[in-house]
């Protein structure tokens, strides 16, 4: 940390000092007291007052909060410039458009192989029209901004940049458990253990693809083709069963830990070595996003 960083953490004092001192832990607590009251009001169908319509935007919020009391608008502001960075090689791109297709179908011709799946059909009529487009686009901003932007920042500022996408796939995963019980706006029938699983795998990826190419706008787009992949490609328990969403999610984890056993940053675990004189204040501080992620 520099000195004007750490003048500015010491200056801080009440709610903003205790945030800057564990974002991750304030981040992480907001949004999931924030889903969990959303969802237990949508649930026990008692009045909250159009908070429901604000849900897909709770993580965003709660990153947008937590960065600008740590460390001030600049911090804030930089989760959101980077959406507008799209001076990205090409082959990325292509990558964010085709990785999500050809990992359900590869999963789906394994299954295919060993008799377990007779006939593939794809279905466009869910993903047509625009409100699925609307719905689609605000979930994969809302959550490239808090949970790839924001807690992949402060994670990866301590561990390695796979084990923080791990960390921050965990609680990505949990933070949808609510949903998967309450039945709410997530398809039905997700088993939690292999959803949680995808999470982490997808925050792997989201988290390889951001380092190369420093565009939130990529991993964007990969989100919104994740989604579009999964209502046109039978992956999900509803439309394809049980067996084919575990094989979609394992074909996922296998395709992460290939991308990073041969083209991601090495080590993949462990602490980042410290920067400053090992405070965890200053450690936690540092790690907002105004940095980049550890390498």
């Amino acid at each position: 940390m520099n000195s004007d960083s750490r003048t500015r953490t010491q200056a801080r004092t009440g709610p903003s000092a205790l945030v800057a001192a564990y974002p991750a832990t304030t981040f992480v607590v907001v949004a999931f007291a924030t889903q969990s009251f959303i969802v237990a009001t949508q649930y026990f169908q008692i009045r909250n007052h159009g908070l429901s319509a604000l849900r897909v935007f709770t993580p965003a919020l709660a990153a947008l909060a937590v960065a600008y009391l740590a460390q001030g608008k600049s911090a804030a502001a930089h989760l959101l410039s980077s959406l507008f960075n799209v001076r990205v090689p090409l082959k990325y791109w292509l990558f964010a458009l085709v990785y999500p297709s050809f990992v359900a179908v590869l999963a789906l011709l394994c299954l295919r192989a060993v008799g377990a799946v007779n006939d593939i059909h794809f279905d466009f009529a869910e993903a047509a029209g625009l409100r699925f487009l609307s719905l689609t686009a605000q979930i994969a901003a809302s959550e490239e901004i808090a949970w790839v932007g924001f807690l992949l920042a402060v994670f990866s500022a301590r561990y390695r940049l796979f084990q923080a996408c791990l960390l921050v796939g965990l609680f990505w995963g949990l933070w949808y458990v609510p949903l998967v019980i309450a039945d709410i706006q997530v398809a039905p029938g997700l088993p939690i253990v292999p959803l949680i699983l995808n999470f982490m795998t997808i925050a792997a990826i989201c988290g390889w693809l951001y380092v190369r190419t420093r565009s939130a706008a990529v991993v964007f787009v990969m989100q919104a083709t994740t989604n579009y992949t999964s209502q046109i490609i039978p992956v999900l328990p509803l439309r394809g069963g049980l067996a084919q969403y575990v094989a979609f999610v394992l074909m996922k984890c296998l395709f992460g830990l290939a991308l990073f056993a041969f083209w991601g940053p090495k080590p993949m675990f462990g602490r980042v070595p410290s920067r400053d004189d090992g405070s965890r204040d200053a450690r936690s501080t540092d790690a907002l996003p105004t940095e980049t992620p550890a390498r």
